[in-house]
């Protein structure tokens, strides 16, 4: 496994690099009738990992500044426990793994793996995707393409897929103007979110 370093995601564009398609809108903070959702998995699966003596599959951690979480940044192809990239580190040896204890968990970790001690990770998936749930028909973001398959994938060039839909609002909100917005389609969204996001009440729904 790699010694991870407490490097942060939260401005990194490598996520960007598989997006078939991009869109940037610079907002100035009027009305643009734009809303935003996540849809809420009914089932979160926590995916372990166990780093033995003589295992030497990667798997590389960095820190995601604005959301406090650790991500998997890379995993190597003879991972077989079922983590991936942009999963969510949860625990180590059943202890919970943030931002502010990394650099001590790391330790933790390596001293524990020298030891001949089995080292257990916990994974969450990555969070859904922050949807884009509606734009006015014929205004400033439907004639700039934004549709209901996109996400919002930044703002002001900050990675939003770790936080939570409140401090998107916050974010969006206390944002300097003008605001850089970048939205993506992935092509990887399917009926189900667009049902999911249809039943949502305006308390899960961030709106600008």
């Amino acid at each position: 496994m790699t010694t991870p370093r407490a490097t942060s995601l939260s401005q990194s564009t490598d996520y960007l690099d598989d997006v078939p398609a991009i869109i940037e809108y610079i907002w100035c903070g009027e009305s643009v009738g734009l809303q935003l959702a996540r849809p809420t998995p009914s089932d979160v699966k926590t995916v372990q990992h166990t780093w033995s003596n003589g295992d030497d599959a990667d798997i590389t951690l960095a820190t995601e500044f604005y959301s406090k979480k650790v991500v998997a940044r890379r995993v190597s192809k003879r991972i077989t426990s079922g983590v991936r990239a942009k999963f969510v580190l949860q625990s180590i040896n059943g202890v919970d793994v943030k931002m502010d204890n990394f650099n001590e968990m790391m330790v933790v970790l390596k001293t524990g793996h020298a030891a001949g001690i089995p080292q257990v990770l916990a994974f969450h998936p990555n969070p859904p995707p922050v949807m884009v749930k509606n734009v006015p028909e014929d205004g400033a973001l439907d004639r700039a393409g934004v549709t209901t398959e996109y996400e919002l994938m930044t703002i002001n060039h900050i990675n939003v897929g770790y936080l939570t839909i409140d401090q998107i609002g916050r974010m969006l909100h206390d944002s300097a103007k003008p605001c850089h917005l970048t939205f993506g389609w992935t092509a990887l969204h399917d009926d189900d979110i667009h049902v999911h996001l249809a039943g949502l009440s305006v308390t899960d729904v961030v709106t600008v």
